[in-house]
C-alpha cells in the first residue's frame, strides 16, 4: 500500500509571490472543469512592496504552487492564470488573496463559429486544428482512435474548451485539465497510465449515486448499467494523485473523479472522490444554441437532391473536397418520386437549417432575397415567377401566364387569348389535330402550303393545286 509524504503548511512555495505566512490554500480538480486555485496569506507590510503585487498584475501574470519535502525535493501541484487578486490591509497586517485557473482557461475566453465537414475528417484532426490557435499546447488523445465525424460538426458561439468537451462527450468521456505542468495541458478522457495506485485509508465515506444511475442508464444506450456501478468513495490521503488515475481501494477498482487539496490542522490534505469506470461515463452533449438557427452559405455543388455548401462562418473558404453532401429541402416530396424537384445552381445563396441541436439532422433550405440585377422581376408581389440562368422562365401574372424559352414564348392571357411566338419553327404533331372556331385565319408572309399525301395547295401570289384528281365547285 502506498504512503505519501505528509506536507505541512510551511512546505508551500508560491511563485512569483512571497508570503510570510500562508493562511489558506485550496486546489480543486474535476473532470470537464478547469483546475481552480484559491490562496490567501500574509505578505510584507512594506507599503510599496506589497501593493505592487496588485498594481503590477496583468492578464499575463502566472502563478505556480509547489510543495517541498524534508529532503528539499519539490513537487509542483499547480500552474495557472490569475483571474482575481486583492490585498486587504488591516492594522498594518496585509493579506493577499489570489484566485487562479489552470492554463486551459485560455481556451475558454473567446466564442467562435466554424464548421467541420466531410465524412473522412477525424476527431483527431479537428482537435489539432482547435489546438493550433495556442502556444505551449499539449493534448493527449487515447480515445478517438481515428474515428471520423458524422457528416457535419459545427462550433457555434462556443469557446474552444466548450467545443472540446462536447467532442469528448461523443465518446462518453470528459476533457481532463492538468494543472501540474506549465502550459495548456489536457487529455481526451483518461491519460492512458496503467499504474495502479493502491490505497488503504481507514477514514472514508461511501455513497450510492442513484440519481446518476437513473440518468445514465436512460441516456447512454451502448453500455449496461447496474446500480452497484454507482457506488463511490470519498477518501482523504497525503498521496498526490491526478484525475483519472486508476485506484485500488477495498479490493475494488476506481478512477479519481475529483480532487481537493487544502490545509487542515496545518497539514496538506488531498480529498478524492473515487468512481467506477461506468460511473465516469458521460452522456452525449449537444450545443442547444444550434437548435432553430440557419447558417448562410453558397452552393458549391449539387447532385440528385443534395448540395455542398460553402458557409459564411468559415469565411467562404470551403472547397468541394472538404464539404459534406447535405439534403436539400423541397416544397413537397413523396417516396415514389412525385413532387417538386428544383435544385439550386452553383453559386446560389443558401441556408443550412438546424431543426434541433444535433448537426446530423441539418438540411439546406432556400435563401432570403438578395439584390437582383433585374429588380423589375421582384418588385410586384402579385407576379410570381420561376426562372433559370439558361433563359427559361414561367411568369404568372394576375391575368396571364407567360412561358419563355429564350426567343420562344407562349402567353395565355385571360383577355387576349393564347399567343405563341417563335424565332424558328412551330411544329405540332398528333394522330388527329382539330381546329374549331367561328373564324380561322391562316396567314403566311411568303406562302401558305397545305399537303396531304400526293395532293397539295400552294398559295404564293397565285393558287396552285396539284393531285391525282382535283374537284372544284
Amino acid at each position: 500500500m502506498e504512503k505519501g509524504y505528509v506536507y505541512t503548511q510551511g512546505d508551500i512555495i508560491i511563485e512569483p509571490f512571497v508570503f510570510t505566512k500562508i493562511l489558506d490554500l485550496k486546489i480543486v480538480q474535476e473532470i470537464n472543469e478547469h483546475s481552480k486555485l484559491y490562496i490567501s496569506g500574509i505578505v510584507s507590510d512594506e507599503y510599496d512592496y506589497s501593493d505592487k503585487y496588485v498594481e503590477t498584475c496583468t492578464e499575463n501574470t502566472r502563478i505556480k504552487v509547489s510543495l517541498k519535502d524534508d529532503k528539499e525535493n519539490i513537487t509542483d501541484v499547480f500552474y495557472g492564470v490569475i483571474t482575481d487578486i486583492s490585498l486587504d490591509s488591516f492594522n498594518d497586517v496585509k493579506t493577499l488573496n489570489i484566485e487562479a485557473l489552470s492554463y486551459t482557461y485560455l481556451m475558454d475566453i473567446e466564442k467562435k463559429c466554424r464548421s467541420f465537414q466531410c465524412d473522412t475528417l477525424t476527431y483527431e484532426e479537428i482537435l489539432k486544428e482547435v489546438n493550433n490557435s495556442y502556444s505551449s499546447m499539449c493534448m493527449i488523445d487515447n480515445t478517438t482512435n481515428g474515428q471520423t465525424i458524422d457528416k457535419l460538426l459545427v462550433q457555434y458561439n462556443e469557446t474552444d474548451w466548450q467545443f472540446v468537451k462536447r467532442i469528448c462527450s461523443h465518446f462518453n468521456t470528459a476533457a481532463i485539465a492538468y494543472c501540474r505542468l506549465e502550459g495548456i495541458r489536457y487529455s481526451i478522457g483518461k491519460l492512458g497510465s496503467d499504474y495502479l495506485h493502491s490505497l488503504d485509508e481507514f477514514n472514508y465515506c461511501v455513497k450510492m449515486g442513484l440519481k446518476d444511475y437513473r440518468k445514465k442508464s436512460k441516456s447512454i444506450s451502448n453500455f449496461d448499467f447496474n446500480a452497484i456501478n454507482f457506488v463511490s468513495y470519498e477518501i482523504k490521503t497525503s498521496i498526490i494523485l491526478d484525475l483519472y488515475n486508476p485506484i485500488e481501494f477495498r479490493n475494488k477498482y476506481f478512477y479519481v473523479y475529483k480532487c481537493e487539496t487544502y490545509i487542515e490542522n496545518r497539514v496538506i490534505v488531498n480529498k478524492y472522490i473515487l468512481r467506477s469506470d461506468k460511473d465516469m461515463l458521460l452522456r452525449k452533449n449537444y450545443n442547444e444554441k444550434l437548435a432553430g438557427i440557419s447558417l448562410e452559405g453558397k452552393i458549391l455543388d449539387t447532385k440528385s437532391d443534395v448540395v455542398k455548401v460553402n458557409l459564411e462562418i468559415d469565411g467562404y473558404s470551403n472547397r468541394t473536397d472538404n464539404t459534406e453532401w447535405i439534403p436539400y429541402s423541397t416544397v413537397f416530396s413523396s417516396p415514389d418520386g412525385t413532387g417538386w424537384y428544383c435544385m439550386p445552381e452553383v453559386g446560389d445563396a443558401i441556408r443550412i437549417y438546424f431543426p434541433d441541436a444535433d448537426e446530423k439532422n441539418s438540411y439546406a433550405i432556400s435563401s432570403v432575397n438578395l439584390e437582383s440585377t433585374d429588380n423589375e422581376k421582384r418588385c410586384d408581389p402579385s407576379v410570381k415567377s420561376l426562372g433559370t440562368k439558361y433563359g427559361k422562365e414561367i411568369v404568372m401574372k394576375p391575368g396571364a401566364i407567360d412561358i419563355i424559352s429564350s426567343s420562344n414564348t407562349m402567353s395565355l392571357d385571360d383577355g387576349g387569348g393564347i399567343n405563341i411566338s417563335s424565332s424558328s419553327q412551330i411544329y405540332m404533331n398528333a394522330p388527329d389535330i382539330t381546329l374549331d372556331g367561328g373564324k380561322i385565319s391562316i396567314r403566311g408572309k411568303d406562302e401558305v402550303e397545305i399537303k396531304q399525301g400526293g395532293a397539295s395547295i400552294l398559295v404564293k401570289d397565285d393558287v396552285t393545286m396539284s393531285g391525282g384528281k382535283i374537284n372544284t365547285q
